[in-house]
């Protein structure tokens, strides 16, 4: 079996769209990195594994997404020119 691509999110945590906002504004999830397995379960594995940051901080949930592209493979789009 080959190994696939899979991106790890979490709802949890705030953003802000601007530098000068007081309040989180954007409802949105985080990247917290990425890892290959054969299953989710196996990519999640390596993923904390390489990513052990991630026990120290006050994330409860992780979402995990299999990626058809890598991410240097992505599109770039630009929503100002």
């Amino acid at each position: 079996m080959k190994k696939r691509f899979f991106i790890f999110l979490t709802p949890d945590g705030m953003t802000y769209s601007s530098c000068e906002g007081i309040y989180p504004d954007v409802d949105n999830l985080q990247v917290l990195g990425w890892a290959e397995g054969l299953t989710k379960e196996d990519a999640f594995e390596e993923f904390l594994r390489v990513n052990r940051w991630v026990l120290d901080t006050n994330f409860k949930e992780v979402i995990c997404v299999e990626a058809r592209t890598r991410i240097h493979e992505g599109k770039l789009f630009l929503l100002k020119k």
